[in-house]
């Protein structure tokens, strides 16, 4: 069975990754589902084709995950650096 041009077009335009032929995809799978004499079977496969057109033209933003917080250098551990030797200050020499 042959398939009908705009339907064709709309395969061409997933296919191709065209940015001007997707809109137009978009708007007609749109109308074909607003039509008042599209059978129920026919608006689940233009909103099919238009989630496909639509998840091509706006793909999902990647998915962030949180990073690791760098820790503070002062924790509360105590010294990190050795003890310095008390000065004597008793004036004797």
């Amino acid at each position: 069975m042959a398939l009908p041009s705009e339907l064709r077009r709309v395969q061409a335009a997933v296919d191709n990754n065209n940015h001007k032929e997707l809109e137009w995809s978009l708007w007609y799978a749109r109308m074909r589902q607003t039509t008042p004499s599209a059978r129920p079977a026919d608006v689940k496969y233009w909103r099919a084709v238009e989630e496909q057109v639509d998840a091509i033209l706006n793909p999902p933003a990647p998915k962030v995950y949180p990073s690791r917080k760098k820790k503070k250098e002062a924790r509360g551990l105590g010294s990190i650096d050795p003890p310095k030797p008390a000065e004597d200050t008793s004036g004797t020499e």
